[in-house]
Formats: C-alpha cells, structure tokens, sequence
C-alpha cells in the first residue's frame, strides 16, 4: 500500500499510477538501479531495454532495442506505445572524443524521434550526465561543482545531447531534466566501472594472498575531499524531477550528500573484509592485476562463487584514474535540495558496505 505523503501527494500518485516509464540502459549500474528501485515502488508500469539480453532477473518487462538503428523504436512500436517518461542512461564508449560524442547523441536521437512517432503521450526524458561536465577526466576543476559551472571546451558528448534535447523540445509536448551524479556506487555485474565491485574484489584478492589492504593511488589523492552518489538515491532523484513539472529543462547535481576522504573509509573498508590494513603505497592496478585471473578462479572454486572472470566484474584502469585524483572533487547538490528533493543525507560508507553485503549475498565475493 502507498501512503499519500509529502514527498508523495496525492495527484503525483495518481499520475504515476497511470504512467509507463522506460528505463534505457539496463544493464548498467544506473540502469540496472533504476528499474528495481521503480519496480520496488508499484508506481509505475516499467520497461527495461538494452542492446542485448538482461543479465538479471525483474520484474519489468524488457524490450530489446539497438538505439544505433534508428527504426529500432519504431520496429518495437507495440511494446512502446505507452510509455510517458524515459530514464535514459545508455551509453557507448567511443575510439575517440569525437567519435564518443557522434555515437552518444545518434543513441539518444534515434530514440527521441522514434519515441515522437510511436508514444503520443511520451511526457519527460531524464538524462544522466556526470562528472565530465565539469571536466573531471581532464584533471582539477572548481569545487564544489555547481550546475551553472561554463563548460570546458569541446567536444563532449553530454554538451551535445543536452544542446539536442533543448532544441529538439522546443514548442513540443514532452520536456527533459538532467542529472549529474557523482562517482555510482551500487550493485551490477558486467559493468566493470564500478567502483564498489574494485574495492571488494581487490580486498579479496588481498585476504587470499595475506597481504595488506593499501589504497594504491597517490598519497596526495588520499586525502582530497570526493563524494560519491549512491544507486538507489539517484533513482529517487530520477524519478523525482521526473515528475515535477518545475524541473523541466533543469540540470541538478545529486549525490550522496556528504564528503568523505579515502583516508577515512580505507581502514573501514579493511575492517569490514576482515584484512589487515597498511599505510598506502602507490603501484598501477592495471599493471599488479595482470596476472591475477587465474587466482580469481581459483578463489571461485574454492568459494562456491558465481563464474565471472575478474574483467566482467572490475575496470582495473578505473581505479587507477579515480585513486590518483590529487585535487578536491565534489559536488554542490543545493540546487536540488531547493527544489524540494530531501533525501541526500545518505552516508557514504552506508553505501558502499550495502553494495560490498550484496556481492557477498550474490555469490560475486567470498
């Protein structure tokens, strides 16, 4: 039973309970988030959809989309034609900048003008962003990072998705928001930039060989101030100013509401695993892991874990950028907080121990 609250009056209950909503990019961390936090709420009639099959089991009903064909949606005009909002968080890594940004807006474009043909109610679009925006793969950049921040120079892919959304809106019937979290904490499999999946598979490795657990980047990166944006708090959000007209053509940061230093969570982290904790020593995960895959399936046997090569489950050189970031890197979520959503008040190491206890229920980490 829902019950009419603040956080959910009741004309936002009666709209939900008629929408669809369509969640593109299922199979990763956000997407995969998503639909279970909206499948979780009975609010809504979910969709799920992804280029291939999903890699877990829901609820929601799935349907296969190849957003690079640009008649895929039409071709799925059946299984679309309810749907009033869009949660899309798909995304395509490209060989360069340019390519990256010409195969993310052609993803998000094929689906806006198909979604116009086959949806006459299609409402609101939310889309992720992130910490590109403000150039955090580029190095240092002003903190606390606000929405109103200039962008830097191009190309980025989100600038252009985001110029495409503006434009293309115009005078129509459906709008969009923008939502930039922070580094994703939560729980997926087959989506090797995760950083809680590293953590924990790393801390594994180490009780195995009975070594210590050491931050491996920088000694000036362990003490830089960084948030991080829990799974399930960015679907609230999602779904938040997805439903809140006044949010329309907005761009709000959301994280977890706190900040936090690696230098406090490392020896946390070396607690919760049970492993011996050391001073940091700077080495590259990408090169130390090379010739760990073997050792992970060995550690697969003898657990009794699921069957995944340690390059389905972590993105070594992931670590490595995000553990050697040696400036400030966090985010004013104000914005938001105004504008009525209250829930950024989630602890960090909460966040990352719930997903470290999922691996463990999964049968991902001993």
């Amino acid at each position: 039973m829902v019950v009419v609250t603040a956080a959910y009056p009741r004309f936002l209950l009666q709209l939900m309970s008629t929408n669809t909503i369509l969640v593109v990019g299922g199979n990763g961390i956000i997407g995969r988030n998503a639909t279970d936090y909206l499948q979780s709420t009975g609010n809504w009639n979910v969709l799920v959809t992804s280029a291939s099959e999903l890699d877990y089991d829901t609820p929601a009903q799935y349907v296969q989309l190849n957003l690079l064909d640009n008649q895929a949606v039409v071709q799925q005009a059946e299984q679309l034609r309810e749907v009033t909002h869009v949660l899309y968080a798909a995304y395509i890594e490209g060989k360069t900048l340019a390519a990256q940004t010409h195969v993310n807006l052609d993803l998000l474009r094929n689906l806006v003008v198909g979604l116009e043909q086959v949806a006459p109610n299609f409402q609101h679009l939310t889309f992720i962003q992130g910490g590109k925006a403000y150039g955090v793969h580029l190095g240092r950049y002003k903190t606390p990072a606000l929405e109103t921040d200039p962008r830097h120079f191009p190309p980025n892919f989100y600038y252009s998705q985001e110029d495409f959304l503006r434009e293309h809106s115009a005078g129509k019937s459906w709008t969009w928001t923008a939502v930039r979290p922070d580094i994703v904490v939560g729980f997926a499999v087959g989506n090797p930039m995760n950083l809680a999946n590293l953590i924990a598979v790393y801390a594994s490795l180490c009780k195995e060989l009975h070594v210590p657990f050491r931050f491996p980047g920088s000694l000036k990166a362990y003490d830089v101030l960084v948030n991080v944006t829990d799974a399930t708090l960015l679907a609230k959000g999602m779904e938040y100013v997805s439903t809140r007209p006044e949010c329309s053509q907005e761009i709000y940061n959301v994280t977890n509401g706190d900040v936090f230093r690696w230098s406090q969570l490392w020896p946390r982290f070396a607690e919760y695993f049970g492993v011996a904790y050391a001073e940091p020593i700077t080495f590259p995960l990408q090169d130390y892991m090379a010739d760990k895959a073997e050792l992970w399936q060995h550690m697969v046997e003898k657990h009794g874990l699921k069957s995944h090569t340690l390059d389905e489950l972590v993105q070594w050189p992931f670590g490595d950028f995000i553990f050697n970031v040696e400036a400030d890197a966090f985010f004013d979520v104000n914005k938001l907080r105004r504008a009525g959503f209250h829930e950024m008040h989630v602890d960090s190491f909460e966040s990352f121990r719930n997903q470290f206890e999922q691996l463990k229920a999964e049968k991902i980490i001993p």
